[in-house]
């Protein structure tokens, strides 16, 4: 008989849940520091005057805005409390966000000794949201004074 004989081994119940090893808890504190860097970043950095920010790939080689054009802007302006100017931006930017944080919380829920959750969206919801990003970018792009305050304005 070894020692490991002796020692009981319980079944984990459905209330129970794997816990994190070292490097999940520091890949999950690493990216926080590190978006927290990013939108202090943002906060201090305006977009419209300075900092070093990376040009939109669909603005710079086709002239379009893509759904997340104006995101940096409108990041900016929702830090300072322009809710106005920052959906001036872009109007999905609310959105886009609010499903990021919602994301990033499930991820981190483990940090709090809670299990892990994924976002799992309905096919019909994942379909939806994507012809909305279709439908927006497209918006955005036409022609029409109309839909000119879709545009990012940069």
């Amino acid at each position: 008989m070894s020692a490991s004989d002796l020692v009981p081994h319980v079944s984990p119940g459905p209330g129970d849940h794997p816990r994190l090893d070292r490097s999940g808890v520091l890949t999950r504190v690493a990216t926080v520091v590190g978006l927290a860097a990013v939108t202090g970043y943002v906060y201090g950095a305006d977009p419209d005057s300075r900092g070093v920010y990376p040009p939109c790939p669909s603005r710079t080689l086709l002239g379009l805005d893509c759904p997340a054009c104006g995101g940096l802007r409108g990041t900016n302006a929702l830090l300072h409390g322009r809710i106005g100017e920052a959906l001036d931006h872009n109007l999905l930017l609310p959105v886009l966000l609010g499903v990021a944080g919602f994301t990033l919380g499930l991820w981190l829920l483990p940090l709090v000794g809670r299990p892990e959750r994924q976002l799992r969206l309905p096919a019909w919801l994942a379909v939806g949201l994507i012809g909305t990003l279709v439908a927006f970018a497209v918006a955005r792009n036409l022609p029409f004074d109309a839909l000119s305050y879709l545009a990012s304005d940069a």
